[in-house]
């Protein structure tokens, strides 16, 4: 037995945002987000993700030019070290993405059984 036919298909679904035509919030953003909420560290969210520092800093830059308010709060190091907050908006946005994502793959449950079926076994 192939051991490609062992995984069974699925549908994956990727949302993504766009404001001036760019991408302003999507997956990688929101794992961002959700990282940030858990480390409040840019530089350990970047390392858990496997991305440069520099990366990270330019994803939540481009957030917060796309969002009326931040996303996130940036602190710079000092004595204390600095931080990353994901801020009101930023929690807010993160969980109206998630809805929409649930609600996305919900709705496309039904159509996805019919293809499903149409694929080789």
């Amino acid at each position: 037995m192939d051991s490609k036919s062992a995984i069974p298909p699925e549908i994956k679904l990727r949302l993504r945002i766009t404001h001036e035509g760019e991408d302003a919030f999507g997956p990688g953003k929101a794992q961002l987000l959700e990282s940030l909420l858990e480390t409040a560290s840019l530089n350990r969210t970047a390392s858990a993700m496997r991305m440069s520092y520099v990366k990270a800093l330019a994803l939540v830059r481009a957030m917060n030019a796309h969002f009326a308010e931040p996303l996130v709060a940036l602190a710079r190091g000092g004595p204390k070290g600095g931080g990353a907050q994901v801020t009101e908006t930023g929690r807010l946005v993160l969980s109206q993405y998630q809805a929409m994502r649930l609600a996305s793959e919900r709705a496309a449950q039904p159509t996805w059984k019919r293809i499903r079926r149409l694929l080789k076994s």
